[in-house]
């Protein structure tokens, strides 16, 4: 490591820990286990703000500027550097509630209540007092699975039930920069993006230190792309479809497939997984999923008629604000809401006809029109939006760089997304939420204007590199 790289290091870990310690300072304080008074609240927020940004700011300077001087043999020895940065991020308590209801969910699945039927805090338990989402659960059933280890643990102690989850994501997390290894072993890129994705301040934040149930989507999202381009369609659509039983986000990608497979006539591969998912279906049935309403459950109906984080709470802060009548208002945001809907309704209609019509579309492009898909969704159609979301984006870029602007608008959206959600937080109502809202859900359309400046730039330093290299060519 040269001297530079070394400080860059140093700073950041140092940073790391100083968030870490504050998150978990001031989440302990909320559970009454320790006072932590020293400062006060909005002090202790603008010193994260600033902290975090730092960081943010350290790992795009260091995405820039680093260099490997040797090429690793192993994914450990490339790890290495990554591993204090993995601990303090394990190590730091979250700040958000949803591991208390991820760990309730799997205490009432082992106390043979079903979530699906049974609402959070129906549930009598010692994470009862915790859990600030009193509905039954939107998450499937592998989902479940994966909660009730910890949850187990939790009943002897709170913290083994959260660390405990958080130990099976920080190894998911470290699974999926694996994979992402493995995949780009051809690519001279391959241990630069491994490492940007290992580090990345966002999924470090996200989906190790607040343990967001996404880090399991990402690694469905991998294994779809490897099944994909390498032609095993029907491992695909089960990976797809076992994403679908992590998260329901999973089943808007399902038809883009499916659509694909029928241009390419695989009926034998549509017919197995119709057949899979009927078994599956069936057996849900008459197990966890046995009404309507259980079904209903898996798309959140507790956020419908909710707006956070999107254009419509926007919309929603300016009527607030112009005084008008709250029956206009709600006619307004369902119309508003309707009409984005119907938006992404169309953009998805000519993407599958798009895949269909199209028959140069191969593997790694239906990929990256599966991400693009997803960040239209996000951008645009939401109205309960999290920044946790977007991590999901983040595999589809790094394993399909070939989509340069896709990869840009999701590194942007999803970095600019959690740093002004947890680096503004601060600022006097409604600024700092109407300035984290502009700036995350602009970012995609902001890159799409700059498409022409970018591709040009990117096209120069290309034949810059190039001519580099001739004259070593050469020698």
């Amino acid at each position: 490591m040269v001297p530079r790289q070394r400080i860059v290091f140093i700073v950041a870990l140092a940073l790391s820990i100083a968030i870490a310690i504050q998150l978990t300072l001031n989440e302990l304080n909320v559970l009454g286990v320790v006072s932590f008074s020293v400062f006060s609240t909005l002090a202790r927020k603008r010193l994260l703000a600033v902290e975090f940004f730092a960081l943010c700011g350290l790992y795009l300077f260091w995405l820039i500027q680093f260099r490997p001087k040797t090429i690793p043999s192993r994914f450990t020895e490339l790890s290495m550097p990554a591993s204090l940065f993995l601990a303090v991020s394990w190590l730091s308590h979250p700040v958000t509630n949803d591991i208390y209801m991820y760990l309730q969910y799997g205490l009432m699945s082992l106390n043979g209540v079903n979530p699906y039927l049974t609402k959070a805090r129906d549930f009598g338990s010692s994470l009862s007092n915790l859990v600030d989402w009193n509905y039954s659960s939107t998450y499937g059933v592998v989902s479940l699975i994966l909660f009730a280890i910890p949850a187990k643990l939790a009943e002897v102690n709170l913290f083994l039930g959260v660390y405990g989850f958080k130990l099976i994501c920080v190894g998911f997390h470290i699974l999926n920069s694996y994979l992402i290894w493995k995949i780009l072993k051809a690519k001279d890129y391959r241990d630069k993006v491994t490492l940007a994705y290992l580090l990345s301040p966002v999924l470090l934040f996200e989906q190790v230190t607040e343990a967001h149930l996404d880090v399991f989507l990402c690694t469905a999202l991998i294994a779809i792309d490897q099944f994909l381009k390498t032609r095993r369609y029907l491992l695909a659509l089960v990976a797809t479809g076992t994403g679908f039983l992590t998260k329901t986000l999973p089943i808007i990608w399902i038809p883009l497939i499916g659509v694909f497979l029928i241009r390419q006539r695989r009926w034998q591969t549509i017919g197995k997984f119709l057949l899979i998912s009927s078994i599956v279906v069936f057996v849900l049935f008459f197990t966890l999923l046995p009404s309507i309403d259980a079904w209903k459950s898996l798309l959140n109906p507790a956020v419908e008629g909710r707006r956070v984080g999107s254009w419509h709470r926007l919309l929603g802060m300016g009527l607030i604000e112009m005084s008008v009548p709250s029956s206009t208002q709600e006619i307004i945001l369902t119309s508003f809401q309707r009409f984005t809907a119907v938006l992404f309704a169309i953009y998805y209609a000519i993407t599958l006809y798009r895949i269909y019509r199209n028959r140069s579309t191969l593997e790694d492009q239906l990929m990256v029109e599966i991400g693009w898909l997803t960040l239209a969704l996000f951008a645009v159609a939401t109205p309960w939006y999290l920044p946790w979301y977007a991590t999901v984006l983040l595999p589809i870029s790094v394993l399909n760089l070939q989509a340069p602007i896709f990869a840009i608008a999701s590194f942007a959206f999803s970095l600019i997304g959690t740093a002004t959600a947890l680096g503004l937080e601060w600022v006097r109502y409604p600024f700092g939420i109407i300035l984290t809202t502009i700036l995350t859900m602009g970012s995609p359309f902001f890159i799409l204007l700059l498409r022409p400046k970018i591709m040009a730039f990117m096209k120069v330093r290309s034949l810059r590199e190039t001519e580099g290299e001739l004259p070593q060519m050469m020698r």
